[in-house]
């Protein structure tokens, strides 16, 4: 048996089969299987790390087709760790060669590229051709430094803060409004900023929830490395995924404390509003509603920073979804779904834009690339007028007034 599914065989054990996980999984809503839900994988994975079952394609099935978005861990009254269970029962049948076809070409493309898109990875500024003075391409551009990467005649201040874009927003194009509003905001409020560029790699998510730890590992190694080498007190990146596998993980990987502190980008811009470094003028009366990303909410507890900066807003009115914050549902683009199932990913995107239309909302906010990207493509599919933006795109549009 795996060593590390070995050790989350006592995870599996205390499951006692309530079923309260069939409530809040999304994949079971649409499914309606044994399979689809906490109950059936945990058994799944239990008997694999008996030796009971061996590992199959029936088992990829199902295990693979999952959000990883915790709710079931949430609701479990036994508390068992079933994202970590499952992660090593997925890693059992990476090794048996049963990786689902998208999966195995996601390892492939990081391995080759660093990122999940397969772009020259030295291209990852490409998101900053959008701003009104481009960083460097394919380099770092250190605080102090101009957009342009000239050497200002000044000493420049030490960089508070290396930004990790991620490789959604590096490469997506529907995701540039993020890290373009959000490094606009840092410049407003006099932030002194970095950032890795081409030697940003992909954090490893994507691999962890494959459960292929040891090539993530490579992946943490470096962009640690790469962060000490600046020797910025703190990171800072408007991905939740990267947020939390930087947060939790990376030390885990490491061994050891990271040396500098990670934050999600509402952190720090509540802090700056709460500073008064950043004021915003207000919007025209709009009506929003918030979306909870699994991993800032569920993973990662961050539930109040983003909702702050929406009361920060004058004109802005929230109103909350039946589903929110430690309840709230997926949007469907969590835990590699659209690259085992898209129409499964598809049709749960759709029910989590229904709610948001439920409230009346205008414009349904998140704090996530991804929840944009998923969010987003359902709108378009749906032909809602709802609008999707990340928080911070609607807090630099109340900058501007």
């Amino acid at each position: 048996m795996e060593q590390r599914l070995a050790a989350y065989y006592n995870e599996a054990v205390r499951c006692i089969r309530c079923g309260l996980c069939q409530g809040v999984c999304p994949v079971f809503g649409v499914l309606r299987t044994e399979g689809a839900v906490a109950r059936g994988k945990v058994q799944l994975a239990k008997a694999l790390a008996e030796g009971t079952l061996a590992p199959s394609a029936t088992m990829r099935e199902r295990l693979f087709r999952c959000l990883d978005c915790n709710a079931c861990v949430q609701s479990c009254p036994s508390g068992v760790k079933v994202t970590d269970l499952l992660a090593a029962a997925k890693g059992e049948l990476a090794r048996a060669h049963l990786l689902p076809d998208g999966l195995a070409q996601l390892e492939t493309t990081i391995a080759r590229t660093r990122n999940i898109l397969g772009e020259a990875n030295a291209e990852r500024l490409m998101w900053s051709e959008g701003l009104p003075e481009p960083l460097a391409a394919g380099s770092p551009s250190p605080a102090g430094q101009s957009a342009t990467g000239e050497q200002p005649a000044a000493q420049p201040a030490p960089a508070e803060v290396a930004l990790f874009v991620g490789c959604l927003a590096s490469f997506y194009p529907l995701a540039y409004g993020i890290p373009q509003a959000f490094w606009q905001l840092l410049q407003l409020a006099g932030v002194q900023t970095t950032v890795l560029g081409g030697e940003e790699w992909c954090c490893g998510f994507p691999l962890l929830g494959a459960g292929l730890v040891d090539r993530a590992q490579e992946l943490a190694t470096h962009n640690v490395a790469q962060v000490r080498a600046l020797g910025v007190p703190a990171i800072v990146t408007t991905c939740p995924s990267c947020y939390h596998t930087w947060r939790d993980v990376y030390p885990e990987l490491a061994g050891e404390p990271l040396g500098f502190a990670v934050l999600h980008s509402t952190q720090l811009l509540e802090e700056l509003i709460a500073a008064g470094r950043l004021r915003p003028r207000g919007l025209e009366p709009l009506v929003v509603t918030y979306h909870d990303p699994c991993d800032l909410g569920r993973k990662s507890a961050v539930y109040d920073a983003p909702r702050r900066l929406l009361a920060s807003i004058p004109g802005v009115t929230l109103v909350e979804m039946a589903r929110s914050r430690e309840n709230a549902m997926c949007c469907g683009g969590g835990g590699n779904l659209e690259t085992v199932d898209a129409d499964l990913s598809t049709t749960i995107a759709r029910q989590r834009l229904a709610q948001a239309e439920e409230v009346g909302a205008q414009v349904l906010v998140s704090a996530c690339q991804q929840c944009k990207r998923t969010l987003f493509g359902a709108a378009k599919r749906a032909r809602s007028r709802l609008k999707v933006l990340d928080v911070t795109e609607l807090l630099w549009q109340a900058m501007e007034g």
